[in-house]
């Protein structure tokens, strides 16, 4: 065995978790003044490597992790204040991650708005005084008063750093007849401490307007392009080329045909019904492929008063222009239609290719993550491996990327917003470092990490190294404050061999295993933010995994507190197929 490493040779059978303690005295004791540092995920996600696409024909294994430290639900009557009854509740939220850093949230009142705030924080856990955009105006409408209300605002921040966001807005009494409707864009140039004066970019009822900056700078806005008389729908669009202070005329992009509308007298009239709506776009790292998540409204046809439901379908559009699809056209050709019940989609892309997807089906809050290409990865459906983060049940909801490796996903419920930030574990790599297993990390070079995290507060990363004889682990836990039970097990296996070695690790560091002897040192440590934890390096013979250059490691996690258990997100621990990824790069 390598002299780096402390031999324990220890047959382990794993039995009832015992009562430890996570601050309890670590074996065996660090240098020097016993401080050593502790990583946590909030400071590994900023460096985090980012390289184009590094995980193309590997994002089978990807899986996004809850950051259950991070979850919080921004009360509805602190978001609002007083509000009318019919507005009692924050919906429809939209997170941006602001060029200073700092996040943004927009959301409006109730289901069909009158209002829009918006909140800043600077970590997602302290929010700003809520500050109001929009409130109701009172217009006349063919002689008639009315009230005109706005909704639905979503935002860009572009590459200047500037934030458009814009929003619908309606009267309230003449939507139905399709008058008074239109767009209002709003920018701040200084991270959203002051807005311009409200600009109309468009004129004509609508729903759901969307923004997105092509690689090129021109801003494209799609948004829901109703008649409301006959329930047709689809999604248009408007383009600024100048960044955003003036826009094109309308063009139709994207819809599919639902059925011919024969008139509420049922005398037939031949007109083309559609859907396709509440888009949302991304670009494809690719630089030349724009990717949709959009709903479908569907209902029996020639009827335009009984109930409706939502399908969601996915689209591709090869290149940045679209096709004007004018007025009896279907588009674009390239779609999975209608694959199965939801509503709201949005999306989110990584550096690193992986593209996720939200939506909301039985008022539950989903996510899945797909390939580069914005399609199911290999060995996967459409309908299947989606993760249920948010105990909470509403709708509306949205997510977005705030750094290479995590993403933010937000929704209402009966309490208020729901706010959580997920970890993108795929693949790392065990790179070649020269690593002295002595429970002290801080000379460990790489960034790519592995995340787990228990209801409890506790959470976990997991980095990995080699060299030419043996593959190190770098277990970093920190621990709440009320010193919650917390154990590690550890499986790992070569994917072309069935040998297995287990690793316990518990509270204080203590390390046994099976199946190997393996050399470990664990220390007591400390985070930047002040919590507690343990550092615990782990070096496991290359000999036993019988793996070379280029092996992929399945590596599987599970962490068991006093009052939860957690594994890596859709891993199985019968499963091996199931579990997360280690690459032995070449020395």
């Amino acid at each position: 065995m390598d002299p780096k490493m402390k031999s324990h040779l220890i047959i382990c059978v794993l039995l009832a978790i015992p009562s430890i303690s996570c601050t309890a005295e670590t074996v065996p004791a660090a240098d020097g003044d016993g401080t050593v540092r502790l990583n946590v995920a909030s400071e590994m996600m900023q460096s985090a490597a980012s390289s184009l696409n590094s995980h193309a024909e590997e994002e089978q294994w990807s899986r996004l992790q809850p950051m259950y430290g991070t979850y919080i639900v921004l009360p509805h009557k602190w978001l609002l204040g007083d509000v009318p009854e019919d507005q009692n509740f924050a919906n429809y939220p939209r997170i941006k991650k602001m060029a200073d850093g700092k996040y943004i949230m927009f959301y409006h009142g109730g289901q069909y708005g009158s209002r829009i705030w918006s909140v800043t924080s600077p970590d997602l856990k302290t929010w700003s005084t809520p500050v109001m955009h929009y409130s109701p105006v009172r217009v006349t409408v063919d002689g008639e008063d009315d009230w005109r209300r706005f909704v639905n605002m979503d935002a860009v921040v572009l590459r200047s750093g500037d934030i458009l966001a814009v929003c619908s807005y309606r009267a309230a009494g003449h939507y139905g007849e399709g008058k008074d409707g239109g767009l209002m864009l709003i920018r701040s140039s200084d991270n959203g401490k002051t807005w311009t004066e409200p600009q109309k970019i468009y004129d004509g009822v609508n729903w759901e307007a969307y923004l997105l900056e092509l690689p090129d700078g021109r801003i494209q806005c799609y948004f829901t392009d109703p008649i409301p008389q006959t329930r047709n729908s689809g999604t248009s669009l408007i383009v600024s080329e100048d960044g955003g202070y003036t826009w094109s005329r309308k063009i139709r992009v994207c819809r599919q045909y639902k059925y011919d509308y024969d008139g509420p007298n049922t005398e037939y009239t031949g007109q083309k019904i559609y859907t396709d709506q509440m888009p949302c776009f991304r670009v494809l790292n690719d630089g030349k492929t724009i990717a949709g998540f959009l709903e479908a409204r569907l209902e029996t046809p020639l009827s335009v008063t009984g109930a409706s439901y939502c399908k969601m379908s996915m689209v591709w559009n090869d290149g940045l222009e679209w096709k004007d699809l004018g007025e009896e056209s279907a588009g674009p050709e390239k779609r999975v239609t209608n694959f199965m019940k939801g509503g709201s989609g949005y999306m989110a892309t990584f550096p690193s290719g992986e593209v996720v997807i939200s939506c909301n089906s039985d008022s539950r809050f989903m996510l899945k993550v797909l390939d580069r290409n914005a399609e199911c990865p290999y060995g996967s459906i459409w309908i299947e491996d989606w993760m249920y983060p948010f105990p909470g049940k509403g709708f509306w909801g949205s997510v977005e990327t705030d750094s290479p490796v995590t993403l933010v996903g937000a929704m209402h419920d009966d309490t208020g917003i729901q706010i959580e930030r997920f970890w993108l574990n795929h693949r790392i790599d065990a790179a070649s470092e020269d690593v002295t297993v002595d429970g002290n990390a801080s000379e460990w070079g790489t960034s790519q990490a592995l995340y787990l995290a228990s209801e409890s507060g506790t959470e976990t990363i997991f980095r990995s190294a080699r060299d030419a004889d043996n593959l190190y682990l770098a277990v970093e836990t920190a621990c709440p404050s009320d010193n919650q039970v917390h154990e590690l097990y550890l499986k790992f296996n070569n994917s072309s061999k069935s040998g297995t070695v287990t690793v316990r690790i518990t509270p204080s560091g203590e390390v046994t295993a099976s199946g190997a002897e393996i050399g470990w040192a664990s220390s007591k440590a400390v985070a930047k933010d002040g919590r507690d934890g343990v550092v615990t390096e782990l070096g496991i013979p290359l000999s036993v995994l019988e793996a070379g250059d280029g092996d992929y490691i399945r590596f599987f996690a599970k962490a068991v507190t006093s009052g939860s258990t957690a594994t890596f997100s859709l891993s199985d621990q019968e499963n091996p197929d199931s579990w997360q990824r280690i690459r032995l790069a070449g020395l």
